[in-house]
């Protein structure tokens, strides 16, 4: 309420200074020609507020509806490097990045841990699910209200992207989902790191709402045994 008066109050002074103005520059527009483009301008940022309002809720039911998901999937690293591989998603809080057999590393979520494994060092790195910016993905239900941030909606060729923005948790980086707009379908996202650095992720023939094992969530742990002292 208070921004709506201080921009009527704003709006006033902006066309009281341009009337001011016109009366010593006989070449200005007219008073009522600055209040109508004022006007036209307002009604346009209206217009844009409720579309992008009516994308995001489109984009809800959209995400909500996918239960389960496996997709193949191609990566493209900020160094340009590709990868490929399969992605198992369930749910909420489930998510596996499969490269294959040969890869040297596994990131995989059990339902709240988000886990990358690393097989050459022998080493394992874990963070909250719902603290990074894959989080929204695998919510138990995808929302978006008060808590996140989303700057704008850009359209363009068919598709629509939508950059998702946690303020509590930017120190993780955020993610941009894209969207076939004629069919509001999840195509590819990208991984904003603290950094700036982009990671894309693109989906190759995702299946929806399918049985999925519970293995896939669950990685084999490379690290060395810890053995304590013999029990007498």
């Amino acid at each position: 309420m208070i921004k709506s008066v201080l921009a009527g109050i704003l709006a006033g002074l902006f066309i009281l200074v341009q009337t001011i103005a016109a009366a010593d520059d006989p070449t200005a527009p007219a008073p009522e020609v600055l209040e109508k483009k004022l006007d036209d301008q307002a009604r346009a940022a209206v217009d844009k507020k409720a579309r992008n309002d009516e994308t995001l809720r489109k984009i809800e039911q959209s995400l909500n509806a996918i239960k389960s998901m496996k997709t193949d999937f191609i990566q493209r690293a900020p160094d340009g490097s590709v990868a490929e591989g399969v992605l198992y998603l369930e749910r909420p809080g489930k998510l596996r990045f499969d490269f294959g057999d040969d890869a040297p590393f596994l990131v995989v979520s059990n339902g709240s841990l988000l886990t990358f494994v690393d097989y050459d060092v022998k080493q394992v790195s874990r963070w909250p699910i719902r603290k990074t910016p894959l989080g929204i993905l695998v919510d138990d239900e995808i929302k978006f209200d008060g808590a996140i941030e989303v700057p704008d909606i850009i359209r363009f060729a068919g598709l629509v992207k939508v950059p998702v923005i946690d303020p509590k948790r930017q120190e993780y980086g955020y993610i941009i989902l894209i969207f076939e707009e004629s069919t509001m379908e999840l195509r590819a996202w990208e991984v904003v790191d603290a950094q700036g650095y982009t990671t894309r992720v693109a989906l190759v023939n995702p299946e929806y709402n399918v049985e999925i094992d519970g293995k896939y969530f669950k990685f084999k742990d490379p690290r060395p045994r810890r053995h304590g002292p013999r029990r007498r």
